[in-house]
């Protein structure tokens, strides 16, 4: 292997085994499942599609083996969870009917706004929505300073942290045949509410990471998360942007933000031939731990320690790309309005 593929594999192996931890798992069984579904499917090395594979698979087996049913009384945030997770091992090829009945039979008693904390037919994503709480995980109204139950200060999430959410929440529920009460089709046309996307001049602080990532969402909502290529003629604004900030991430040290960059970048066509892309690529190679993994490895950020590993390996590895015959129909309204 070139070491260009040895440090996907080195990459892929660390993720695989920090979800063994079981309180790494608990909480993000969701994202190491898809993640090895996106690899399995979309890497032009079938060997690696196969070792992906089997991993995503083993992983969805042990989640059902310890998620038989709902939670009592279960709010919309945790019959999204559930939708999302049954989707990625449905397409790891693991299924559970009974469980995807007794969601069933309550995901119906939510709305869109109950969902993604707003109506998308209605409004663009909001300003004024908390994040749950901190001290004790409700979720207060829009408009919320203080939690409803517990009063700690909240934090307002960004409008576009909030379009990122609901980006991928539609996508997953849509695929499942499950969805939130909006189509991910109207969730992808909030794009124009939303731009000019702000080109702040500050360091890579929480705003520019928002933005970045409602964008880099808004790409794989629309290509099927790396599998198929787009032009950047379809989204200009997100393609420029991109372009734009690309050394951003490299100046700020943020292997994380830099893989996503670096990966929809390469879906709009661009090659290691281009500057920036091979800078990047160089930037990656160049500050791999030793364990494998890309970032922080005393950092005690859970998600964060495989999420960077998993955007660096997007970055590195090559795909096995599909061509739209045409433009899809959620993208041309896009250009039309």
């Amino acid at each position: 292997m070139t070491s260009r593929e040895e440090a996907v594999a080195r990459g892929l192996q660390f993720i695989f085994e920090h979800s063994l931890a079981s309180a790494h798992f608990d909480d993000w069984a969701g994202d190491y499942m898809w993640c090895f579904f996106c690899i399995s499917r979309t890497a032009s090395d079938p060997q690696l599609r196969r070792r992906a594979l089997e991993m995503g698979a083993e992983s969805a087996r042990r989640w059902y083996a310890q998620e038989t049913a709902l939670p009592a009384l279960a709010n919309a945030g945790e019959v999204a969870y559930y939708i999302s997770l049954m989707d990625v091992a449905r397409r790891l090829g693991v299924e559970e009917p009974r469980l995807r009945e007794h969601v069933g039979r309550r995901y119906g008693q939510f709305t869109a706004r109950d969902y993604l904390g707003f109506d998308p037919a209605v409004e663009p994503p909001p300003d004024d929505l908390p994040a749950a709480c901190g001290e004790c995980e409700t979720q207060s109204p829009r408009g919320s300073l203080h939690c409803v139950q517990c009063g700690a200060d909240l934090e307002i999430r960004s409008r576009y942290d909030v379009w990122c959410d609901a980006l991928v929440l539609t996508y997953t529920s849509d695929g499942f045949g499950m969805p939130l009460g909006a189509p991910h089709s109207a969730v992808v046309c909030c794009a124009p509410a939303m731009r000019p996307y702000p080109f702040s001049d500050g360091a890579a602080g929480p705003e520019f990471h928002d933005v970045v990532y409602a964008i880099t969402h808004l790409i794989y909502t629309l290509n099927d998360y790396s599998r198929y290529r787009l032009r950047p003629e379809w989204l200009p604004c997100e393609f420029e942007y991109l372009r734009a900030h690309l050394q951003r991430p490299i100046d700020a040290e943020d292997p994380e933000l830099l893989g996503e960059f670096l990966d929809c970048l390469r879906a709009f066509g661009l090659t290691d031939a281009d500057p920036g892309i091979a800078g990047g690529v160089d930037y990656l190679l160049a500050h791999q731990n030793a364990d494998g993994s890309w970032g922080d490895i005393h950092g005690a950020d859970v998600h964060k320690r495989y999420h960077t590993t998993w955007t660096a390996i997007d970055a590195l590895r090559e795909y096995r790309w599909e061509e739209f015959a045409e433009m899809p129909d959620t993208i041309r309204r896009l250009l039309v309005t």
